[in-house]
């Protein structure tokens, strides 16, 4: 406790205080002001713990937001947490926006101490939550080089968010992408302009603050450029020296913090140029910790671990012990780890023997009480759940949505197929070119092609397909008035940037050959698909590529509209495809 007694005023000093936003007809909280009650009631909280307690709450595990029966095990488990071992917090995952509240109101009732309840919100509460609101991946918002739209977004994400009863998010993404050959992060980036970034993370953190959610850059020290190592399979490495990533990642990283975040998350990855050589991951190298984040950085907020659990990360290092290394090497919260209560009670033991000083471990609680006091936990940590049809996933939220889609859209080819002439549907075909079969999306733009252009042929060009299969698309697109090609064809995390099969791209060719300019090509959340096929006469791209990569089916509407002559492309590149295409190049008409 000395700590507390000794350091309270020095702490809150170098604390990023929030500022309230009251703006939203919303059910969001305004941050407290009031930093001297919230210090108040974290010390005398922290005071009342155990040390088993206070260590649980630096434990963070996972849970769902489907309804499950009163005496479902998985519900069980998770209120015997919040109950009898005092969590710290719970990540959620899925379920529906009342189901999610419900759930979450009956944790806080359950647990002595309010719960911090975090999400991942890439794309907006929409990627976990169905039916709330999901935007385009961070390069849509660089691509409409409009910093106030994000912003915008920010506050329309959190004020969901808060909500359902969701404090923290894990985002924003602070990973750059500056390497065409290397494009790891795709559109979960905002790109490869950094100083541009850093404004974008600004105007992030400040529409989050501003509207009462806490945010957490990650993830440290940055996977734009990651190479995996040989020797331990599933970890990664930055193969940079220090002046580059000093200049590249580390700078990223550092808009972050002069922005407000709150937390930084950690990743499983390596930087030998800047630990002595070191192969550890940052989530478990004290070089990175203290050495970069804290000091170099002058981070003095939480720092957290991406996921524990990994096979991986349990095979080099133990379920438990990884925590344990974890704590040791500087973090504040362990993050989903296998089984939260032994990792508990390990822990609880390391401090016990010295291997973690307890000092630590109240510092560390101090911080994550006093963030929960901030955000009014204190004094109320459940939400109105009848309220949330009036916040979560409204009209105007959805406007703001396809706005992004609209103005990030970027046109980098156009040899004269743009605008669309007049054409007959009936006598057009579009192809859809996938990377995989089952790829919920196309049949989704499938049907709204179909409902817009009546007649028109829809046809899946995709691997593994025979030569008859082929010789049919090429005889549809020979005799079609006009052939579009939507590109569902995602990078390849490790390889290829534009990874699309040979046969594929000899097929396409000859198409583009036969129709020239009556050849229009659209991808969803690849701009890289021009470095393989650099004579497409008419080439536009998004940045959504579902699942964890942004709401991808936002942008047919964008598309349909641009064939329909009602919306002209206006975004700019946000990441250099080649030399010929860099970063903020984009046409207009």
């Amino acid at each position: 406790m000395n700590f507390i007694n000794g350091k309270i005023f020095s702490f809150l000093a170098g604390v990023v205080f929030l500022t309230g936003y009251c703006g939203l007809d919303t059910s969001a909280q305004e941050i407290s002001k009031n930093t001297d009650a919230a210090a108040i009631w974290a010390k005398k909280t922290l005071d009342g713990l155990t040390l088993e307690k206070k260590v649980a709450q630096l434990v963070c595990t996972d849970i769902t937001g489907v309804y499950l029966a009163d005496d479902d095990p998985r519900m069980q488990f998770w209120l015997k947490l919040a109950r009898e071992y005092g969590i710290g917090g719970f990540v959620l995952y899925g379920g529906t926006p009342d189901h999610v509240a419900l759930l979450l109101n009956r944790l806080q009732q359950a647990a002595e101490i309010p719960l911090l309840i975090s999400a991942d919100f890439e794309g907006g509460p929409g990627q976990q939550v169905s039916g709330a609101s999901e935007f385009p991946g961070n390069m849509a918002f660089a691509a409409t080089h409009d910093e106030n739209l994000m912003y915008e977004a920010a506050k329309t994400m959190a004020a969901e968010g808060r909500a359902m009863g969701i404090h923290l998010t894990y985002t924003p993404v602070t990973d750059i992408s500056i390497y065409p050959d290397n494009p790891q992060e795709s559109v979960r980036s905002f790109g490869g302009d950094i100083d541009w970034n850093g404004r974008l993370l600004t105007a992030y953190v400040k529409g989050y603050k501003e509207t009462g959610m806490l945010t957490t850059a990650k993830h440290f020290p940055g996977r734009g450029n990651m190479k995996a190592f040989a020797e331990f399979p599933g970890f990664n490495y930055l193969d940079a020296t220090a002046g580059e990533l000093n200049q590249n990642e580390f700078r990223a990283f550092q808009y972050a913090v002069d922005a407000g975040v709150d937390f930084i998350m950690t990743e499983h990855l390596a930087v030998p140029s800047v630990t002595g050589g070191s192969k550890l991951p940052a989530s478990m190298e004290s070089r990175l910790i203290k050495g970069v984040i804290r000091d170099q950085l002058g981070f003095k907020g939480l720092i957290t671990t991406d996921d524990l659990w990994y096979d991986y990360v349990v095979a080099r290092f133990g379920a438990e012990e990884a925590a344990v290394k974890a704590l040791e090497a500087g973090h504040d919260i362990v993050l989903k780890p296998r089984d939260p209560m032994a990792t508990i009670q390990s822990i609880t033991k390391a401090v016990s023997q010295g291997r973690i000083k307890e000092e630590q471990i109240n510092q560390s609680v101090y911080k994550l009480l006093f963030d929960k006091a901030r955000l009014g936990l204190d004094k109320n940590r459940l939400v109105d759940v009848d309220r949330i049809g009036q916040v979560v996933g409204t009209s105007a939220h959805q406007k703001l949505i396809q706005t992004v889609a609209d103005r990030s859209v970027t046109l980098l080819r156009n040899t004269g197929g743009l605008p669309v002439k007049s054409w007959d549907p009936a006598k057009s075909v579009q192809i859809t070119v996938q990377k995989e079969d089952n790829q919920p999306s196309v049949f989704e733009l499938n049907k709204r092609m179909s409902a817009e252009f009546k007649g028109i042929i829809n046809i899946s060009l995709k691997p593994g397909m025979s030569d008859s299969v082929y010789d049919g698309i090429r005889k549809a697109a020979d005799n079609a008035d006009l052939v579009i090609l939507s590109f569902f064809v995602q990078r390849d995390r490790f390889g290829d940037p534009a990874p699309i099969k040979p046969e594929i791209m000899a097929l396409i060719n000859q198409i583009i050959d036969k129709k020239g300019d009556r050849c229009i090509a659209f991808s969803y959340g690849n701009p890289h698909i021009m470095n393989k096929l650099p004579t497409l006469p008419v080439f536009l791209t998004g940045y959504g590529e579902t699942g964890w990569y942004g709401n991808q089916q936002v942008y047919f509407d964008s598309f349909i509209r641009i064939l329909k002559g009602e919306l002209v492309p206006s975004g700019k590149l946000p990441v250099k495809v080649n030399d010929n295409y860099p970063v903020g190049f984009g046409l207009t008409y």
